[in-house]
C-alpha cells in the first residue's frame, strides 16, 4: 500500500527516510495554493498557476488529457503530477530468421509511481477557467529547495539561454562551457533555470533541424548577403546528385583589401573545420599593419589540380581578374598545376616555413641536434646575398656534413629558386618570408573558432565572427596609428617625418634602418657615373662589414642599393638612408614611401567593375546599439543596488512593471524550434532542398595527424638507449635493425 504524502504534512517515518534532505519540510504559501472555484483568465495562466504552486511545494506538473467541444475550444483540461500512472512493460524485439533477437535499450530510470496529485480546469462564461478539480497529496516524497532546480516543468531553456548560447557559439563556446558561464553570470547553478543536458538537447535538436538543408541554408544565406549589398560576391558548383561540391565567397571588404594589398597572397588549405571533411582555403595576405587579412575563402571536397583551377577562376573573377604579383603556398603538386595555368602572370614561390619545418625529419636525428649544422643551414638559407653565394655555401654543407645521398636535400636544391630568397631579391614579399606562414598563422587564428564537429551554418556564423576579430584589429591598430605618436630615437626631421606618414609597425622597421645609417653606416668612396652618384656605404652592423654600392640621382633623388631590401620590402634600406642623410633631405622622398605602408592605405574608396562600393556587408546597427544600449542600463541599475536587498526590489519590481506593459503590445506567439533556427542562423528551413549536403570528403589531412619532422626528432632522442649485441654499442635500436647489418 502506498504511503500518501501532502505537500504540506509530513510524517515521521517519511522524514527518516530522506535524512539526506537535512530533515527538510516541504512548506507552501497559504496564496499560492490551488482553491477549487478559483477562477483564471485563460488556461495559460491556470497551467502557470499550478505550476508556479507545484515548484514550490517540490514536484513536477505535466499536461495530461483534455476535451474540446466541436469548435476546437478546450473545456476540460488536467494537470498532473509527473509521477502519475505507471510505464507499460515493454519489450523491444525483431524477428530475424524465425529468431526473436532483444535489442539493446538505454537505461532509464522509472519516474512513474502511480501518484494522484492533479488539477483540473474547467471553460465556465466569458471565456473563463474554473479549477474544477485538485488533488493535494502525494504517494512520493517531494524535492527539497536544493533540489527543486531539477524539476522538469521548472526547467525551461528560455530567451535568455538561447541568446547566450547563439552568441557563445559564435566565439566556439559549446553547450558545456556555456552552461558554467551561466552559472557564473546567475549567481549559481540553482539560478539557472536549466541543466546542462537541456542545453545540449536544444542544441542538438536544432543541428538536428538543419540537418538536410545545411548546405542549402549556407548557399542561401549567401543570396540574401549578395542581395543586402551587391559587393558581396560568392559562386559554388555541385557534383551530378546536386550535392555541394565546392564554394568560394568574399565580401565587399575583403575585395577592397586585395585591391589595396593583393600584391603578396599567401594560399593554404587546412583540414578538421567542419562536419563534412571539407578542405577549408583562406587566401591571406598583409595590410598596412603587417597583420593578416582575409581577402576571401573557400570550401573544397578534394584536393585535385581540377578543384584549385574552379577555384583560382573564380578569385580571379571576384577580383577584377587581376592577378598577384607573388603567390606563395606549399608545395601540393596539384596546386602548383593550377597555379601555373590561371595565375600566369604572377611569380610562385613555395613557403619557407612550410619548407624548414621538415629539415629536422629529413636530416636525422644526429643532425638535428647538431648546432653547427643547424647554424650553418640557416644562416646559407636566409643570409646569402646572391645566388652564386647560396649554391656555393650549400656545397660546402652538404660536403662537410656528408649529406650528398639524401635524397629530400637533393630535390630542395633543384628547385632552389623556388624557394631561397637570394632567387628573388627583386620581387615584393611584404616581409611575409622572414615570418612564420601567414596561411599557417590564419589557420590557427581561424582554429580558434572552429572545430570539426560544426556544420556549415555554424561555420558561417563562427567564420563570421573571427573576421569582425580580424577586422577589429586592424581599426585598433588604425586608432592607435592615427592618435599616438611613436618615440623618436634621434629627433631627425628624417625620422619625424616617417613617424607622420608610416603606421607605428611600418614606422620601427624604418626607425632601425635610420638608426644603423646613423650609427653603423659611412661613405666609404663616392663616383660619378652617367650623371648618377655611386657611392660604396660600408656597413658596420653586421659581425663581418659589408659594403654595400648605392646608384644615387640627384635630380629626383632616386637611389638604388645592392642589398635590393626596398624592392622586396618597401622600407628604404640603411645605405639609402646615409645617402639621403648626407644631402640633408628633411622628408623622405616620395618614390620611397610605398602606399601600403602609410597611415592612410585604406582610406581609398575602391570599386568594382559593376561600379558597386566595395564595403563591409551592412548589418542592423541600429537595432544591436539598442539592445546594447538596453543592457547596459540594466546591468548598471543592477550594480548600482549593489547586494541592498531594499534596493534589489525596486530594480525587479520596475522590470516586472515594465514586462506588463509590453505584455499589452500585440502578443506575439509563442516561437517554435525553426523560429529559434531562423533566430539562429538568420534563414528559414527550405520547402524544397536544392543544394544537397556534401559527402564526407576523403583528404590527407584526414584520418590520424601526421607528425612533424621535429616532432619524431624529439621522440628519437627521447627513445632508451639500449645495448644491441651485434655492433656492441648503445643506441636506439637493437640486434633486429642494427645499421651494420644493412651496410653488411
Amino acid at each position: 500500500m502506498s504511503r500518501i504524502v501532502s505537500p504540506l504534512r509530513m510524517d515521521s517515518a517519511l522524514n527518516s527516510s530522506i535524512e539526506e534532505e537535512n530533515e527538510w519540510v516541504p512548506t507552501c504559501a497559504e496564496e499560492l495554493k490551488p482553491k477549487v472555484g478559483q477562477q483564471l483568465n485563460t488556461l495559460e495562466e491556470g497551467e502557470e498557476f499550478y505550476k508556479r504552486y507545484a515548484h514550490n511545494a517540490g514536484f513536477s506538473v505535466r499536461c495530461s488529457s483534455e476535451t474540446k467541444d466541436k469548435n476546437g475550444v478546450k473545456r476540460w483540461k488536467y494537470f498532473v503530477c509527473s509521477k502519475e500512472g505507471y510505464l507499460p512493460n515493454k519489450t523491444e524485439s525483431v524477428v530475424q530468421s524465425e529468431s526473436t533477437v532483444k535489442l539493446k535499450a538505454r537505461r532509464r530510470s522509472l519516474t512513474r509511481e502511480g501518484c494522484y496529485a492533479r488539477a483540473v480546469f474547467k471553460l465556465v462564461e466569458e471565456g473563463k477557467y474554473e479549477l474544477n478539480k485538485f488533488h493535494e497529496s502525494h504517494t512520493h516524497a517531494l524535492a527539497s529547495p536544493m533540489k527543486r532546480q531539477f524539476l522538469r516543468s521548472a526547467r525551461k531553456v528560455n530567451p535568455v539561454h538561447k541568446s547566450l548560447l547563439r552568441a557563445y557559439n559564435r566565439a566556439n563556446i559549446g553547450p558545456s562551457k556555456t552552461y558554467h558561464l551561466l552559472k557564473e553570470q546567475f549567481g549559481g547553478y540553482q539560478n539557472v533555470g536549466c541543466t546542462q543536458r537541456d542545453l545540449q538537447n536544444y542544441s542538438r535538436d536544432l543541428k538536428t533541424l538543419i540537418k538536410d538543408s545545411d548546405a542549402h541554408v549556407f548557399i542561401d544565406n549567401f543570396r540574401r548577403k549578395q542581395e543586402l549589398n551587391p559587393s558581396f560576391y560568392y559562386a559554388y558548383d555541385v557534383d551530378g546528385e546536386g550535392r555541394l561540391k565546392c564554394v568560394f565567397w568574399a565580401d565587399g571588404l575583403s575585395r577592397k583589401n586585395y585591391s589595396l594589398f593583393g600584391d603578396v597572397v599567401s594560399f593554404d588549405t587546412t583540414y578538421e573545420t567542419n562536419r563534412y571533411s571539407m578542405i577549408f582555403a583562406p587566401f591571406t595576405g598583409v595590410n598596412h599593419h603587417r597583420q593578416c587579412v582575409t581577402f576571401g575563402a573557400a570550401f573544397l571536397a578534394d584536393e585535385k589540380a581540377d578543384s584549385f583551377i574552379w577555384l583560382f577562376e573564380k578569385f580571379l573573377e571576384a577580383m577584377g581578374h587581376h592577378q598577384p604579383n607573388l603567390i606563395i603556398t606549399d608545395q601540393d603538386p596539384a596546386m602548383k598545376v593550377a597555379i601555373e595555368k590561371i595565375f600566369n602572370h604572377s611569380a610562385h614561390r613555395f613557403c619557407m616555413w612550410h619548407i624548414m619545418k621538415k629539415v629536422s625529419e629529413k636530416v636525422g636525428v644526429s643532425l638535428n641536434a647538431n648546432e653547427e649544422f643547424n647554424t650553418d643551414f640557416k644562416s646559407c638559407i636566409w643570409r646569402s646575398e646572391t645566388a652564386n653565394e647560396f649554391e656555393t655555401t650549400w656545397k660546402s654543407i652538404i660536403i662537410r656534413f656528408q649529406l650528398q645521398k639524401n635524397d629530400w636535400l637533393s630535390h630542395m636544391y633543384d628547385i632552389r629558386s623556388m624557394w631561397i630568397p637570394a632567387y628573388f631579391k627583386d620581387i615584393f614579399l611584404a616581409g611575409i618570408l622572414r615570418t612564420t606562414s601567414r596561411s599557417e598563422s590564419e589557420n590557427s587564428f581561424y582554429g580558434k573558432f572552429l572545430n570539426p564537429n560544426v556544420s556549415l551554418v555554424e561555420f558561417w556564423m563562427r567564420f563570421d565572427s573571427a573576421i569582425e576579430a580580424q577586422r577589429q584589429k586592424e581599426l585598433l591598430a588604425d586608432n592607435d596609428s592615427l592618435h599616438s605618436q611613436p618615440k623618436l630615437k634621434l629627433n631627425r626631421n628624417l625620422e619625424k617625418h616617417g613617424s607622420n606618414v608610416y603606421t607605428h609597425e611600418n614606422f620601427y622597421k624604418f626607425q632601425k634602418e635610420l638608426w644603423i645609417a646613423c650609427v653603423d653606416c659611412g661613405v666609404e668612396s663616392k663616383k660619378e657615373e652617367g650623371g648618377l652618384e655611386i657611392l660604396h656605404i660600408i656597413d658596420n652592423s653586421h659581425a663581418n662589414a659589408k659594403m654595400r654600392e648605392v646608384a644615387y640621382n640627384p635630380s629626383n633623388h632616386n637611389a638604388e642599393c645592392s642589398c635590393k631590401m626596398y624592392q622586396s620590402q618597401g622600407i628604404p634600406c640603411r645605405h639609402i638612408l646615409c645617402v639621403l642623410k648626407g644631402k640633408g633631405l628633411n622628408e623622405i622622398p616620395s618614390n620611397y614611401i610605398l602606399n601600403r605602408w602609410t597611415k592612410l592605405a585604406n582610406r581609398k574608396p575602391i570599386f568594382d567593375t559593376a561600379e558597386n562600393a566595395l564595403e563591409m556587408c551592412s548589418k542592423p546597427e541600429n537595432e544591436r546599439k539598442i539592445i546594447s544600449d538596453v543592457w547596459d542600463h540594466l546591468f548598471k541599475c543592477v550594480e548600482k543596488a549593489g547586494n541592498s536587498k531594499e534596493k534589489l526590489l525596486f530594480v525587479m519590481n520596475g522590470v516586472i512593471d515594465i514586462e506588463k506593459q509590453l505584455n499589452e503590445f500585440e502578443e506575439n506567439p509563442e516561437q517554435d524550434m525553426a523560429d529559434d533556427l531562423q533566430t539562429f542562423v538568420g534563414s528559414n528551413i527550405p520547402k524544397e532542398v536544392e543544394i544537397l549536403p556534401p559527402r564526407v570528403s576523403k583528404t590527407k589531412g584526414s584520418g590520424r595527424r601526421i607528425k612533424g619532422g621535429k616532432e619524431k626528432a624529439v621522440e628519437q632522442q627521447q627513445k632508451r638507449t639500449r645495448l644491441c649485441r651485434t655492433c656492441g654499442e648503445h643506441g636506439i635500436h637493437d640486434s633486429r635493425n642494427c645499421p651494420s647489418k644493412a651496410s653488411s
